[in-house]
This record gives structure tokens, C-alpha cells and sequence, in this order.
């Protein structure tokens, strides 16, 4: 790498703040020094956001398993970094080259953010341990791929599902997210009230298996949270921010 310019950002780290308006040498690139999110899917992937709330996708040349720690850097002349050689993820002594830099969508990230997650739980089990009771991690999930129905103020049907809107400030700034369906529900939009159920009792709807959407006509002594008069059950396939946001919901 000798006589390439090399500016450097730790990723996963805050965005640092630069006075200088800075122009990128080609359409679609992603500014490193402006990075606030970075999170590894794959082996040869990263998922990565700016302080614009722009989303990248970095296709790794190799398999870079550590790319993703909080020591990692990435390597690209003046910060730039646009797919188009000479830029290099850097994790410890190892040098992975970046392939590829695509665009991708809320949805696409929020697939992507799971994956990592995902990942990062298989890979803190692989140490032996003694199994004494089956029971899950403290997986929480991200707000780039869960809500918390706690904080819903309000839904609306659609043709791609449903729009929730939610307290932006409980949910990492989001004030609507898209939930899709794995099946049709045709009854939804006749529902007097429906709850969220989280299908591994986390509290928050991700799109994991059993996260549903029950109808309930709210008569109960307990409300609409006790789930009496349940009529119908939608399952839930993913969930992520919608954009562009300002859409109304009910």
C-alpha cells in the first residue's frame, strides 16, 4: 500500500465531525469518517450506516471473520470508500481487501442487522458449556429490525402489510415500521383491537418465529393486553423502519 493516502475510522464507532464539506470521488460512495453502525452478517460482509442514515452493504474480497470487532479499521484513500480497489478492512494484523459497496434499503439493513446479531450469538456459545436448562440468551434485538409494542400509538393496513407508528425516542429514533405478514390476513382491517405476541417472549417484534399479530375485542378484565376474544392470528415475517417517513398511520 505504499504511496496511497490512508485515512482511517475505527468502525462501529460515532461519527466524528468534520467542518469541511467534503465531495465524494464517485456516485454511491460511503464517507468512513462519518460511519456510526457497523455490524458483520457474513464472514465476507458488512453492514454499514452513516450519520446521514444512508445504508451500505461492504462485500469483503475474502472471508474476514474478525472484521466486525470493535478494533477493526477501514482503510481507504481520503475515507472514501467506493468498491473500487485499494480500500481494506484491517482487523488486527489482517489485511481483508473491500470487493464491493452497494446500496441497500431499510429493509435489506434490517435483514443484515439480524444476520449479525444472529451471528454473534452462535458464536459466544461455541466455548463448551454444561446445559442445565434450555432457555435463551438475553437477546434483545436492534431497533433496525424490532419495535416494541409497548411504545405503539398507532397502526394502519396497506397493501404491503402493516404501518405501526411508535414514540420515536423509544424506538432508536424510528417513528413508523413496516411489519409484513407471512400470510394474508384478510380479517385485519375489521379488527377491533390487535396486541403484538413475541414468539420467544422478548417483548419486542422482530419477525422472529411466533412473533404474531392477534385480534382482540378488548372486553376482558385485563384489556386488550389480556387477549380475551381472540379471533385470528397473523404471523410476522419482518419487520424494519419505514421510509420515507411522514406516512400517517391510525
Amino acid at each position: 500500500m505504499r504511496g496511497i493516502v490512508i485515512a482511517m475510522a475505527v468502525l462501529a464507532g460515532p461519527a466524528q465531525a468534520f467542518d469541511d464539506e467534503r465531495t465524494p470521488p464517485a456516485a454511491g460512495c460511503l464517507d468512513a469518517r462519518r460511519m456510526v453502525e457497523m455490524r458483520q452478517p457474513a464472514p465476507g460482509a458488512l453492514a454499514v450506516m452513516d450519520a446521514a442514515g444512508q445504508r451500505f452493504r461492504i462485500d469483503l474480497g475474502v472471508d474476514c471473520p474478525e472484521a466486525g470487532d470493535a478494533g477493526a479499521q477501514l482503510l481507504a484513500r481520503d475515507g472514501w470508500v467506493c468498491g473500487h480497489g485499494q480500500e481494506y478492512v484491517r482487523a488486527g494484523a489482517t489485511l481483508c481487501p473491500v470487493a464491493g459497496l452497494v446500496a441497500v434499503d431499510a429493509r435489506e439493513y434490517a435483514t443484515l442487522s439480524r444476520a449479525a446479531d444472529q451471528r454473534d450469538e452462535e458464536i459466544r456459545t461455541l466455548a463448551p458449556v454444561e446445559v442445565r436448562e434450555a432457555r435463551r440468551r438475553g437477546f434483545a434485538g436492534s431497533a433496525n429490525y424490532c419495535f416494541n409494542p409497548r411504545y405503539l400509538r398507532a397502526w394502519a393496513e396497506d397493501p404491503q402489510g402493516l404501518l405501526v407508528e411508535l414514540s420515536p425516542r423509544r424506538s432508536g429514533g424510528h417513528r413508523f415500521y413496516r411489519v409484513e405478514l407471512a400470510n394474508s390476513c384478510p380479517d385485519l382491517d375489521s379488527a377491533p383491537a390487535i396486541v403484538f405476541r413475541s414468539g420467544f417472549g422478548i417483548g419486542v417484534i422482530c419477525g422472529n418465529p411466533g412473533d404474531q399479530i392477534v385480534s382482540v375485542d378488548g372486553s376482558g378484565a385485563g384489556g386488550p393486553v389480556a387477549g380475551s376474544g381472540a379471533g385470528f392470528r397473523c404471523a410476522v415475517a419482518a419487520v424494519y423502519p419505514h421510509e420515507p417517513e411522514g406516512a400517517s398511520a391510525r
